[in-house]
């Protein structure tokens, strides 16, 4: 009996050893694909005013005051949307903006909704167009289906524009008893720079199938190219890595990054320690709780490695972190969608804005540091109290990292 048993374990992890090994293979040989035709997009700079927002409920009072005000167009991407009470207020709102002539777009995630059928019906009979972005197709199977649009745009009127890391639902007002309190960033931009954002929104729509869009003349300043504030990153693989990369490197004085995954490669590590040794203040920020427990046994041994090196790392205690931001020498920043993890920098469609003005930089900074009064700061000591089955999920292969 005893031997049968073994025989089917050994038949099983056969089996399963050899999908994931013909998994990987699919991912990567499909990533390789999809960035050659989808290289990484660098836009113009353009002038822009900006609001920041940190709470659920100061994004979604002024994201639903835009909506209600809208003339032209609202198009909407998020990666998560539920179907729950928040949720139902934002639809609402879209379907009486279509019913009066508005044209009204919705897109999710393939994966990331929750919206249930009659939902959805309800808001297409009104006027409501939806798309799910990035369906699973046959070719590439495996990569269709951890390729996910990772983005959050939002354009309305084409000159306002929104990006960063909150999306749609309950959870994110801290309703959820699982996370508690949500902590996010987001900003709010008016003006020319909102039409990057309309452009993007665009390629991914008619990417994923939705209904054509006319196309409107743009106009761009030439004052505005070269001396805006703001310009975009739309990005799909590895070049974000580079890019951030060299952000580190061109640091004088401070590197200041909260994530809520930090699984960062050997050459970004390499890049914040080489930071340190030529005395740049490099701070980082991640959640202590995470809703996504398999992503912090593998990066306590680089935190470990970045604690002995002099970098400062804070773990957030009141509630869940899930803000992306990298503010550099106090005097620009980058907001937006990207995480410090594998799907990130190697999988998912993702969007950053570059904001080179000091002002919103050094707020941005001030509230980075009011969060990390409320975290506290990582020691040599607390890896001596990790759990023992997490010490041993530390020696996870890198390349599962991928798909965490």
């Amino acid at each position: 009996m005893l031997l049968k048993w073994l025989k089917w374990m050994m038949i099983f992890a056969g089996f399963f050893t050899v999908l994931f090994l013909v998994m990987h293979w699919d991912v990567k040989h499909g990533a390789k694909s999809y960035t050659r035709t989808h290289p990484m997009t660098e836009t113009l700079s353009h002038n822009a005013t900006i609001d920041i927002y940190n709470t659920g409920k100061s994004f979604y009072e002024d994201l639903f005051k835009d909506i209600e005000n809208a003339k032209g167009h609202i198009w909407i991407h998020f990666f998560i949307i539920r179907d729950d009470k928040v949720s139902n207020e934002f639809f609402d709102l879209l379907i009486e903006k279509a019913r009066k002539g508005v044209d009204v777009r919705l897109s999710v995630d393939f994966l990331g909704s929750d919206i249930e059928k009659d939902t959805i019906h309800k808001m297409e009979k009104g006027g409501v167009e939806i798309v799910k972005s990035r369906s699973i197709s046959m070719k590439n199977a495996f990569y269709s289906l951890h390729h996910r649009n990772h983005r959050r745009l939002i354009s309305i009127d084409e000159d306002i524009a929104y990006i960063g890391g909150f999306n749609m639902g309950d959870e994110y007002l801290g309703k959820d008893p699982k996370f508690g309190y949500w902590r996010d960033y987001h900003i709010r931009l008016s003006g020319n720079a909102g039409s990057e954002v309309y452009q993007q929104f665009k390629r991914d729509w008619l990417e994923d199938g939705g209904s054509s869009i006319k196309s409107i003349q743009l106009h761009y300043s030439s004052e505005e190219n070269n001396e805006g504030n703001v310009h975009f990153i739309f990005s799909t693989g590895e070049t974000l890595v580079n890019k951030t990369i060299d952000w580190i490197n061109e640091a004088k004085e401070s590197v200041t990054i909260t994530t809520p995954y930090f699984i960062p490669n050997k050459n970004l590590v390499t890049a914040l320690k080489r930071a340190v040794k030529r005395g740049v203040e490099v701070n980082i920020l991640v959640p202590d709780d995470t809703d996504a427990w398999f992503t912090k046994p593998p990066s306590y041994q680089i935190e470990k490695d970045l604690l002995e090196k002099g970098v400062n790392l804070y773990l957030y205690q009141k509630g869940f972190f899930h803000g992306k931001i990298i503010v550099v020498d106090h005097a620009w920043a980058d907001v937006g969608t990207a995480n410090w993890d594998p799907r990130s920098f190697y999988l998912n469609d993702e969007s950053n804005c570059i904001i080179r003005d000091e002002a919103a930089a050094r707020k941005l900074e001030s509230f980075i540091e009011k969060d990390m009064k409320d975290s506290e700061k990582l020691t040599e000591k607390a890896f001596e109290e990790i759990p023992v089955w997490e010490k041993a999920l530390q020696r996870t292969p890198k390349w599962l990292y991928y798909y965490f």
